[in-house]
């Protein structure tokens, strides 16, 4: 063995263990999605506790998305320097503590930070646990393996928002976040017994930071138009999601049971579109003609809803659903596509895309809120639904050219070195 290569465990799994590392890796993000959203099911008994009204509850919300916002990039420091196992482990360990912390402290003040903290950890995993099915999907299994991460997204969205909902009644709303960070903390120690790197790539054990290396990830053109693309139909997606309900009773009357069935259709339709995603862009079609095909569902979802009735608002959402997801399963391929970036930076190219469509996140609802105040919901729809299109439009322009360079087959070859 080199002097400055990792020695590699032998005791490691072999590849045809991939399936093993991605459902690991998938009950990892349905315990980390489960303590993003059990928030709103305890929101009457934290009202009724601290005696806030709806600005103060929403800014729990906000708050666990500014953390998570903020450390989509650095998290992927985190992965190439301490290695891709340990960043997830630690990840999730800590969303778990800081729930299950938010449903023992007192005060509105506390409980608020323990949710920004755990917004900030619940990014720790999400980027890099793309990274740790990456390295070990590629070619004709790629996407669909993250598919099924995505379609574990949204099985821990309906875990959170809707199965729940008995845990608080039962516990109460401090209890149930008690047991929500308890699952997440089995999830973590699950992922650190299980999970291993395949054997080949020394470098995912962690390496010594190089800052041209990070620089040049970071400048990546092909990553900067993949994000971009996506960039209107994210923001469009949360939009969508959280404002359909408001949209329906209070601007169209539709009754409480539509309303209630637009909002979970829109959540658990992304199942079904992530697996379908998936196996188009591995075995049918290229991933950027299958982003292109459910980006353009997903705008069509959106566009019809100032049509639907009553009898049709549950189909509109379903579409929204499954196509967003369907893209959000196939873009998030990009970066373990992209062979100019090493295995270990993977994290931080995912970083790169999550934080470009965190800021859509932000200015799509917000363009949304403007143009409904102003114009009308109608028109609201209509506006974000042709940007979903739009920014499509950017995919087209993503040159091929880095995706057929090979990155380095050993650390010692990488731009990024050997910790030891």
């Amino acid at each position: 063995m080199k002097a400055g290569r990792i020695v590699h465990d032998e005791t490691q799994p072999k590849a045809s263990m991939r399936w093993v590392m991605l459902a690991v890796i998938a009950f990892g993000t349905v315990a980390m999605t489960l303590n993003w959203f059990v928030m709103p099911p305890t929101f009457g008994g934290v009202a009724a506790a601290y005696s806030i009204d709806l600005p103060q509850l929403a800014l729990l919300i906000s708050g666990f998305v500014i953390g998570y916002g903020i450390m989509h990039i650095p998290a992927g420091f985190l992965a190439a320097k301490f290695g891709i196992r340990a960043t997830v482990v630690t990840g999730l360990v800590l969303e778990g503590a800081l729930t299950s912390l938010a449903g023992i402290v007192d005060g509105y003040p506390a409980l608020l930070i323990t949710r920004i903290l755990a917004g900030v950890a619940a990014s720790i995993y999400a980027g890099i646990s793309i990274a740790a099915v990456s390295v070990w999907f590629k070619n004709h299994e790629h996407a669909v393996a993250l598919g099924v991460v995505s379609a574990s997204f949204s099985t821990g969205v309906a875990v959170g928002l809707y199965a729940w909902t008995p845990v608080v009644e039962g516990l109460g709303w401090r209890g149930a976040l008690v047991l929500a960070g308890l699952v997440t903390l089995a999830a973590g120690l699950v992922v650190l017994l299980v999970y291993r790197i395949p054997k080949g790539i020394p470098s995912l054990l962690g390496v010594k930071l190089s800052g041209s290396a990070i620089a040049a990830v970071l400048r990546n053109r092909f990553l900067w138009r993949y994000g971009l693309a996506f960039f209107g139909g994210y923001g469009a997606y949360f939009s969508a999601s959280q404002l359909i309900g408001v949209y329906a009773a209070a601007d169209r009357g539709f009754s409480g049971g539509v309303v209630a069935i637009a909002g979970l259709l829109v959540g658990i339709a992304g199942i079904p579109g992530s697996i379908t995603a998936g196996v188009l862009a591995d075995r049918v079609m290229s991933a950027r003609a299958t982003f292109l095909l459910f980006l353009a569902i997903q705008g069509l979802g959106i566009l019809s809803l100032p049509v639907a009735g009553p009898d049709t608002l549950w189909l509109s959402a379903a579409v929204i659903g499954f196509g967003f997801n369907g893209c959000f399963a196939v873009w998030l391929t990009a970066p373990g596509n992209d062979r100019s970036v090493p295995p270990e930076l993977i994290g931080t190219a995912v970083g790169l895309l999550l934080t470009i469509t965190a800021v859509g996140g932000f200015v799509m609802p917000w363009v949304f809120g403007e143009i409904a105040a102003s114009a009308g919901y109608a028109t609201a729809w209509i506006v974000i639904g042709l940007l979903t299109l739009v920014f499509g439009v950017f995919v087209l322009t993503a040159s091929r050219r880095r995706r057929g360079e090979a990155f380095p087959a050993t650390a010692e070859q990488s731009p990024v070195t050997s910790r030891r």
